[in-house]
């Protein structure tokens, strides 16, 4: 499945529908891509692939019985998504991209990572942010610098560093 990961969510879930794509293949194609961009990019703090890849082999199963998840007719049942590290997420800590950060692990989903979660989308990475996300450097005390993905002597800069690298 090499290119999988630069597919939009409409064409995955459209090859879903097919059966021309696995949720499965897709997120291990989007995984491995990861490794691989991850060591010269820095745009990933956080990843669990054994949780991607069951969240992936679920909606698969899904597709497979013809019951996808839908929310307003719209599915993103499969599709591999990333999360802004100061957007909570149930189990992990939120460092804000700030060293003195309190790294508890949060309780509770934002809004937004549970209404992807209750979409059925496959959460592949959290990304890197600036201190407090105010630096338009991109400049973390808590990560390593995020590099452009197409020049890796820049930075994506701004508040969204890790998640425009992604």
């Amino acid at each position: 499945m090499a290119g999988t990961n630069a597919l939009s969510a409409a064409q995955m879930v459209a090859g879903f529908e097919r059966g021309d794509l696995s949720p499965v293949e897709v997120t291990r194609d989007v995984l491995d891509r990861i490794d691989a961009c991850e060591p010269r990019i820095a745009a990933i703090w956080h990843q669990d692939r054994d949780a991607a890849m069951a969240a992936a082999r679920a909606a698969e199963a899904r597709w497979h019985a013809g019951d996808p998840i839908r929310v307003g007719g719209v599915t993103l049942d499969g599709v591999p998504v990333t999360i802004k590290e100061n957007i909570a997420t149930r189990g992990l800590p939120m460092p804000l991209g700030c060293a003195a950060s309190d790294l508890t692990p949060r309780t509770e989903d934002a809004p937004p990572t549970a209404r992807l979660r209750e979409a059925g989308a496959v959460f592949v990475g959290h990304t890197t942010m600036p201190d407090l996300g105010m630096l338009s450097s991109g400049l973390s005390s808590f990560h390593r610098l995020t590099r452009n993905p197409w020049n890796t002597a820049m930075n994506p800069g701004g508040s969204s560093a890790g998640a425009g690298a992604a």
